[in-house]
């Protein structure tokens, strides 16, 4: 207001100026955080000949699933809501100190999961993932499984077990910095929005409780799923999207 003022000589209350800037179509949200040296182009070309493929020819003889680890932290997670002007409403909070390591596996195209708790993602972990997954796809003869970058993705554990006789695991990478192309991080988002957001755990164990309590009841939300967990890729650090450098 005081640019507007100075500017152009006209005054505004906060009110007016809100409804002038939501005329030519501006809302008031915050810039999503995404990786500094993601490659758009990178990103939309691994879609285009790699990624989208595979996910067209997916199904029971070509199973495809998508891997990553969460780690929620026991504490409050405050998020937007409505709350009556000129209230405030307080969220319980704890140390944050402790998490829960969720390994999972997400199949597309029927978005049914896989996971497994682990004291720490290993590469001991991804094995014991990877063997669940391959138990559930006995007459396979491939099963793709997309991940990203980590060490524990790459080590020499993991080499060896994809150099074993009669290994069916195929390991597709994701290129560097591109979670918004592993489909899980929207699963792992829907699950922080129903079991976390705005909500008290008192004890760790009803903490854990809630987010075994979301793998469980994932079949009620299959139409969510469905609408959330699509083909359509965004691809992070496209120059139309960016903040101009100061």
């Amino acid at each position: 207001m005081v640019v507007v003022r100075r500017t152009l000589g006209v005054g505004y209350t906060p009110n007016a100026m809100t409804k002038l800037r939501k005329r030519p179509g501006f809302v008031y949200k915050k810039p999503k955080c995404v990786p500094a040296t993601a490659d758009a182009a990178v990103q939309e070309l691994f879609a285009t000949e790699t990624l989208l493929p595979l996910m067209a020819q997916a199904g029971a003889g070509h199973p495809l699933y998508f891997v990553d680890g969460m780690h929620p932290a026991y504490t409050g997670h405050p998020a937007f809501g409505w709350i009556r002007r000129g209230r405030d409403r307080e969220l319980k909070s704890n140390h944050g100190r402790v998490n829960v390591n969720i390994n999972g596996a997400l199949r597309w195209p029927d978005r049914t999961v896989v996971h497994r708790e682990a004291e720490k993602i290993t590469s001991e972990a991804m094995i014991a993932l990877f063997n669940q997954v391959a138990a559930r796809h006995p007459t396979a003869t491939a099963i793709n499984v997309v991940l990203d970058n980590a060490s524990y993705n790459r080590s020499a554990a993991i080499k060896a077990y994809l150099a074993r006789d009669g290994c069916r695991i195929r390991l597709v990478y994701l290129p560097a910095y591109s979670p918004n192309l592993n489909l899980i991080e929207r699963l792992w988002w829907f699950r922080k929005k129903t079991t976390l957001w705005n909500e008290y755990h008192p004890t760790f164990a009803r903490f854990k409780a809630a987010i075994e309590g979301f793998f469980q009841n994932l079949g009620a939300c299959h139409d969510q799923l469905v609408s959330l967990i699509t083909d359509r890729f965004r691809f992070v650090g496209a120059p139309k999207n960016q903040i101009p450098q100061a």
